[in-house]
C-alpha cells in the first residue's frame, strides 16, 4: 500500500484525493495512518541518528532525507483523507 501511494504522490497534488486511500475501508485507513505514522517517526529517528547537524541550537536532520519526504508525504495524504471522511460522515 505504502509503494502505490508514494507512486500516485509522484504524479498528483497532494491535496487531491488519493485513489489508493479511498479504496481502503475506515478501519484499513485508520491502520494505514498508523503505520505510516510509526515508519515517519522511524525515517526521522534513522536521520537523526546517520547524519545529525545543529544549527542555531536546533536539530537539522541531514540523512535519510529522501525517505523522510516521501513518508512526510504520505502521512498528510492519510491525515487529509481521515479528515475528508470525518467531513462526509458528519463526525
Amino acid at each position: 500500500m505504502l509503494t502505490n501511494l508514494a507512486d500516485e504522490l509522484l504524479t498528483r497534488d497532494i491535496t487531491e484525493p488519493s485513489a489508493v486511500l479511498r479504496s481502503l475501508s475506515d478501519h484499513d485507513l485508520q491502520a494505514a495512518y498508523d503505520h505510516i505514522l510509526e515508519q515517519f517517526a522511524l525515517g526521522l529517528l534513522v536521520g537523526a541518528h546517520e547524519n545529525p547537524e545543529w544549527s542555531d541550537g536546533k536539530l537539522v536532520i541531514a540523512g535519510n532525507r529522501a525517505n523522510i519526504h516521501l513518508l512526510q508525504a504520505a502521512f498528510y495524504a492519510a491525515k487529509l483523507e481521515v479528515q475528508r471522511r470525518l467531513v462526509i460522515d458528519g463526525r
